[in-house]
């Protein structure tokens, strides 16, 4: 058997060794970036709270509730936008150099101050839109907002 034959058998079997150990590892990794790509993807599905509970009154109801809602998102859209925007600048920047504490603070400051002012601009029309309801479209509105958004069942049609 010649010499050289041992060494070139080792090292095709190292070779093929390095590969199937790395097709595993890239099936695995695949499988799991596909898992959260589905995941992901039914969250963005799954419809908030506060459009379930709307879809669990009565058509004149929800439409009463639409028609309120281009005012807010005139007025507070381009403000969360504009917030998401520095919060996505403001987390990008922990890679420069110098590090700027205070100002990534002072920018998180602003965002979650944006997002404050409309999150209580909602809930306030939340509780004036409820205060329109009649007491069992009202409770039912309520529960509705209670539930986690994945407990909830659709609700029947015509309801």
């Amino acid at each position: 058997m010649p010499r050289w034959l041992l060494p070139a058998a080792l090292f095709v079997s190292l070779a093929l060794n390095v590969f199937v150990v790395g097709a595993v590892v890239g099936v695995r990794l695949a499988a799991d970036r596909a898992e959260h790509a589905a995941l992901l993807q039914q969250q963005q599905r799954r419809p908030a709270p506060l459009q379930i509970a709307v879809r669990s009154l009565p058509p004149e109801a929800q439409a009463a509730w639409r028609a309120q809602m281009p005012a807010y998102t005139a007025v507070y859209a381009p403000k969360t936008r504009e917030a998401r925007q520095l919060l996505a600048q403001t987390v990008e920047s922990f890679g420069h150099d110098p590090f700027d504490a205070q100002a990534t603070l002072a920018n998180l400051e602003k965002v979650r101050a944006a997002e404050g002012e409309a999150r209580h601009e909602m809930d306030r029309r939340i509780v004036a839109f409820a205060a329109t309801l009649p007491a069992d479209q009202r409770a039912r509105f309520g529960l509705a907002l209670a539930r986690p958004a994945q407990a909830q069942p659709r609700p029947a049609a015509g309801n």
